[in-house]
């Protein structure tokens, strides 16, 4: 794993690492967000939120839906997990230029999308203290 860290000063935290902040009070809405995601995100990430793969299988733009996508259990799965880094990260190349509403919509609409389902995610929450965005 030291390579990940190759070339950096040690104590530094490099451009890009982590995620902005969102609003989470912000209501979200998957209806504007289904029409985001077609204008801003699917030239990247496909209509259907699958993905683009190279011929040799491995990802050119990595799958936000579908069998190949993160599962249910996953913190991208959370909405506003997944407003966080599309507000700072996406559109690829122009991150910080969504709003936070578009952002936490984009993500209210591709996260509720269909994905593999993780294994006892019953058990994640066993007090009943899941944030409100965890995905049920």
């Amino acid at each position: 794993m030291n390579w990940l860290s190759q070339d950096m000063p040690f104590g530094v935290s490099p451009e890009g690492r982590g995620f902005v902040k969102v609003n989470k009070e912000l209501e979200p809405n998957s209806e504007t967000g289904k029409k985001l995601f077609a204008e801003k995100c699917s030239v990247c990430h496909g209509a259907d939120g699958e993905g683009q793969y190279n011929a040799d299988g491995t990802y050119l733009y990595p799958a936000v839906a579908g069998d190949k996508s993160f599962n249910d259990g996953a913190g991208m799965a959370r909405t506003y997990t997944a407003a966080a880094f599309i507000k700072g990260k996406m559109p690829f190349g122009q991150g910080n230029t969504l709003s936070d509403q578009e952002a936490v919509d984009i993500a209210a609409y591709f996260t509720h999308l269909p994905r593999p389902v993780k294994a006892n995610k019953d058990k994640d929450w066993p007090n009943g203290d899941a944030p409100k965005d965890v995905r049920r």
